[in-house]
């Protein structure tokens, strides 16, 4: 019967997203044409683009680039070799968003596998269905986003700790471990902020251990060891082809000066949103300067006018932080949450409902917090979406996408309250009166049957 429960949650969850990845408008902008374009020269030659001309990098610079973290355009990479269309328009788009959709299922699943970890069968089913129908998430299977891979793999790291803690066996456990730290290791190369997650996970796998054995560092050190040695390929072909240390990308200039600098301070409709350095005003020497610099320069200088920014105004972190997370609950305005599903291609209808499903969702989750279910799983991995918002609110928020890590969270809350009061309406059916008074016959107590045999004979 679960099985099929299951299988039935599955089907209507991959139906929807194919749905809005089939009908759904969409045209690749900003960040999703940018993948697209890497992607096509992963197909081709393995690797991005090894030009030098100006240009060729992020910012107008010489390339070669790793602005971009590999993890998703070499997945995008790999769909155009199976689909056969190595190419950045047209043929290629459609299977891209195909692709967004198998990311969905694993999402949903795993969703309901965390929550099965956590707070048992009834919370595993109802979180498996939320994340099936979670408008925000069926929205997002329509769209090239790489946090449509970052969050499986957050969620997969998660679930290999929590199995580690179950596990009979030594090297059963240490198996999980592993796993939880390949799987740490690709979300870091997916987004740079994945990295953040290995701070929950730490005493997940340290506390896992056999029952009346000391606790060793045996399990932390193997996470940790296998999260670099899966970035590490990545850091060595930035140090040959970028001559530069650059363990994931060489983003944080553009991305921290994006935020802290004088024109996004002073915006009235988005206090401190994100803009690109080349749409801020006074950028223009820097500009004309970019096509001599390569990434790593631009960098640098983009992180020093940054942080001299910072130094100058230091509550700007503050104000940073507040309308970020603002932004991040939806609660910034109308303006705010249209603006950034139009950086990703989102209409406002479609964007509106998904608002209205997360706030929906929010209350679910705030109620399940207020349950001992719900507050019975291991502290530390709150510290995961707490450790996953930060990492985005201290720079840049465009929801629905950046906030896609986060929601599972809010949805485990959910399923827990929500299976608390599952369980309470069965208990209660379950200790109802049978009798008379519901129109069912009064079963009959040993002596009376005694005494109608008696009669009987």
């Amino acid at each position: 019967m679960k099985v099929g429960l299951v299988a039935a949650i599955l089907v209507v969850g991959l139906v929807l997203r194919l749905e809005s990845a089939h009908r759904q408008p969409y045209k690749p902008i900003n960040d999703a044409g940018s993948y697209l374009t890497l992607a096509s020269y992963i197909a081709r030659t393995g690797d991005y683009s090894l030009k030098r001309t100006p240009g060729s990098g992020a910012g107008g610079t010489k390339g070669p680039s790793a602005y971009f973290a590999p993890g998703f355009p070499y997945y995008l990479g790999l769909v155009d070799l199976i689909d056969g269309h190595a190419v950045r328009r047209g043929p290629a788009i459609q299977p891209a968003r195909d692709s967004q959709v198998v990311l969905g299922m694993f999402t949903v699943a795993l969703v309901g596998l965390v929550a099965l970890e956590l707070f048992g069968d009834t919370a595993g089913l109802i979180a498996l269905l939320l994340a099936a129908v979670y408008p925000v998430f069926t929205e997002l299977a329509g769209v090239i986003a790489a946090e449509n891979l970052l969050t499986p793999l957050v969620l997969g790291a998660l679930y290999a700790a929590l199995r580690a803690r179950r596990a009979r066996g030594t090297a059963s456990r240490y198996a999980w471990v592993a796993g939880a730290g390949v799987l740490t290791g690709l979300a870091t190369l997916t987004h740079m902020n994945g990295i953040v997650i290995l701070v929950g996970l730490i005493p997940a796998v340290w506390m896992a251990r056999p029952r009346f054995k000391p606790r060793s560092l045996a399990a932390p050190a193997l996470l940790v060891g296998l999260t670099a040695l899966t970035i590490l390929p990545w850091t060595i072909r930035n140090a040959v082809v970028m001559h530069s240390f650059i363990p994931v990308s060489d983003e944080t200039g553009i991305t921290l000066v994006g935020t802290y600098n004088v024109a996004s301070a002073a915006s009235t409709q988005l206090p401190y949103k994100w803009r690109i350095f080349y749409g801020i005003p006074g950028e223009g020497p820097l500009i004309r300067q970019s096509s001599h610099l390569t990434e790593p320069e631009l960098s640098a200088k983009l992180q020093s006018q940054a942080l001299h920014y910072i130094g100058q105004h230091p509550f700007s972190l503050v104000a940073v932080a507040y309308h970020n997370t603002r932004r991040l609950f939806e609660l910034e305005g109308t303006f705010a949450w249209k603006a950034s599903a139009a950086a990703v291609s989102l209409t406002t209808a479609i964007a509106r409902t998904g608002v209205i499903s997360f706030y929906l969702l929010c209350l679910l989750a705030i109620a399940g917090l207020a349950t001992k279910r719900g507050r019975s799983a291991p502290w530390w991995v709150w510290i995961i979406p707490v450790l996953l918002a930060l990492s985005v609110v201290l720079v840049n928020v465009e929801t629905p996408r950046f906030r896609e890590p986060v929601d599972p969270f809010l949805i485990l809350l959910a399923a827990a309250g929500l299976s608390t009061a599952v369980d309470w309406l069965i208990g209660r059916l379950n200790r109802a009166p049978v009798g008379r008074e519901a129109g069912n016959p009064v079963p009959a107590r040993p002596a009376e049957l005694v005494e109608m045999r008696e009669r009987l004979a």
